[in-house]
């Protein structure tokens, strides 16, 4: 049974229009689980609701806290109109106090703040803007990557692809390659997000296959404004990095086709910054936003 804030979100989400990708109540279930998603609501003085903010409430070492759902860049105010209202100003002061708060904000999110109550530090994703053509994208990559690019068109085979085991297992060897820790829920959130994408007709798993094996894989997903880098893998050899970038590159011409801006989502990752910085793409900014109560700052000096 849906909490109340749940439903209201809900009812908001159906007068919005043309949300994005990542307000979709299909998407917060599939991240979160189904009943691990809630939402600040926001009200006018009529009491009526006009606003929201969905969250993941969970537990880290067995503190409260309030989370950027897993696998989503940021979230963001999902409202009917451009709000103003005192009641929707507030939302972020009135989200549950946990003793972890810890959440990404979209880039353009029109959420006022009081910096002595929310701190707010940049983090960048990188993007390829909507108005680009297909010549220009291709002339904004490094010398590199297009010599890279013009082999692979002759070497690999791009296809649509449902093995989303065989996708997972790709990523798991990229996180090891790059020295990061899998995801804990990445086993259980990629398959979720997938069965989504495809039964809502917005996103798809590709991948590239030399002489019948596959070497690489990319999951993409899109909206009405953007098209989104969501996860890769790749086999530890040249063959992988060099398909990886070839599927890439596909990924980036579809969401030109769509008319989109393409995200390849953030990292703060060097080696990855600057991997995605070499197809051109321009930094862009979002939100974090992080505050720490009680055992949640004991808990923040122990990650230093």
């Amino acid at each position: 049974m849906l909490s109340i804030s749940v439903r209201l979100y809900h009812e908001l989400f159906t007068s919005s229009g043309a949300p994005l990708l990542y307000a979709t109540p299909w998407w917060l279930d599939a991240t979160c689980g189904v009943g691990g998603w809630d939402a600040g609501i926001g009200y006018n003085a009529e009491r009526k609701p006009i606003a929201a903010l969905p969250y993941h409430l969970t537990r880290i070492r067995g503190l409260t806290a309030l989370t950027t759902p897993p696998f989503t860049q940021w979230v963001s105010l999902l409202s009917q109109d451009n709000i103003a209202e005192p009641r929707s100003m507030a939302l972020l002061s009135e989200l549950p106090q946990t003793a972890i708060l810890d959440l990404s904000l979209r880039p353009d999110a029109d959420l006022p703040f009081r910096d002595s109550l929310f701190p707010v530090a940049l983090k960048y994703s990188y993007i390829i803007p909507s108005n680009t053509s297909r010549d220009q994208i291709r002339s904004g990559y490094n010398e590199g990557l297009r010599r890279n690019i013009k082999q692979a068109e002759k070497k690999y085979v791009v296809e649509a692809s449902s093995d989303i085991v065989g996708f997972l297992s790709l990523c798991r060897q990229s996180y090891h390659q790059q020295r990061m820790k899998v995801p804990s829920w990445l086993d259980q959130v990629v398959p979720a997000v997938f069965t989504g994408l495809s039964s809502h007709g917005c996103g798809m798993l590709t991948i590239a296959k030399v002489q019948g094996k596959t070497i690489a894989g990319v999951l993409t997903a899109w909206d009405s404004k953007t098209s989104y880098y969501l996860a890769g893998g790749r086999t530890a050899d040249d063959q992988g990095a060099s398909a990886h970038a070839f599927l890439l590159d596909h990924a980036i011409h579809a969401a030109c086709d769509r008319g989109t801006l393409f995200d390849f989502e953030g990292s703060m990752h060097p080696g990855i910054a600057n991997f995605f910085q070499s197809f051109g793409a321009v930094p862009q900014s979002y939100w974090h936003i992080r505050k720490f109560r009680g055992a949640g700052r004991l808990w923040s000096l122990l990650q230093k």
